[in-house]
């Protein structure tokens, strides 16, 4: 300072007051420059400025809005996958509940199967002993008849008189004779006994095979006396038309197309 009041004591006041003036100007341009640096960075956002950066800013937010919306349609994408994975988990349970059932039910349908199949062939063949135990019973009720009608068809039996006078007549026969001729008698009248009674018990054991239950086809059946057919055989036949079937009842069977050759 001493030095400058030095320097300035031997100049002219005018040029002293152009030096101060340009000093105060030089100060004031320095704090102009500082207060730009200090406001610099908001001074930069000029109405000019701003202008320019609108395309910038709405493309900005054009580009937050699409990335928001695409977040949020992800974020949808991902909650429907999850839905999605439960639900095709409950239906694959579902469904492998379901395959279980159906092999339990395939298992049970097999199962009855093999069981229906057993009892048709247990059941067939309990029917088919059934049918030949009938038509056995027929067959021997029939024969027993037939035998029964040769003795009803040597004629009526005599009458009780008649019995009495040859009683009365064979005393007059040597004692010999007439017991033999009596044990005849007797003979023949318990003959007739059992006929009767042969009658009576076969008619109660043919109503006792109409109880069993057998096939159709073995009513249908007709018998012959043994070896009235074929020679040997028991034979029973049936017929349809002009068509004859014949079946052996001591075989259980019906004859061959050509076994039956022999039977026409």
């Amino acid at each position: 300072m001493n030095m400058q009041s030095k320097a300035t004591d031997g100049m002219d006041p005018q040029d002293d007051i152009e030096r101060q003036i340009k000093e105060l100007e030089r100060d004031k341009r320095i704090e102009e420059i500082r207060q730009l640096q200090a406001s610099g960075k908001t001074r930069w956002i000029a109405p000019t400025a701003l202008a320019a950066l609108l395309p910038l800013l709405a493309g900005f937010g054009v580009w937050v809005v699409g990335e928001l919306k695409q977040y949020n349609e992800g974020y949808k994408a991902l909650a429907e996958r999850d839905v999605l994975k439960r639900e095709k988990n409950a239906l694959q349970e579902q469904k492998d509940s379901l395959n279980i059932e159906v092999s339990t039910l395939l298992q049970l349908k097999a199962h009855y199967a093999d069981e229906a199949e057993r009892l048709r062939r247990d059941t067939a063949a309990k029917q088919e002993a059934i049918d030949k135990t009938y038509l056995r019973g027929a067959f021997t009720s029939a024969e027993a008849l037939y035998a029964l009608d040769h003795i009803k068809g040597m004629g009526p039996p005599p009458d009780e008189n008649a019995l009495k006078r040859v009683r009365e007549e064979i005393k007059q026969l040597p004692t010999e004779t007439t017991s033999t001729v009596e044990d005849i008698l007797q003979r023949y009248e318990m003959s007739l006994l059992v006929v009767g009674i042969s009658r009576e018990v076969i008619s109660e054991f043919e109503n006792t095979l109409n109880l069993i239950p057998a096939s159709e086809w073995t009513r249908k059946l007709r018998s012959m006396p043994t070896g009235a057919i074929v020679q040997g055989r028991k034979i029973m036949f049936s017929q349809k038309g002009d068509q004859r079937q014949y079946y052996d009842v001591t075989e259980g069977r019906f004859l061959t197309t050509k076994e039956a050759e022999h039977a026409r």
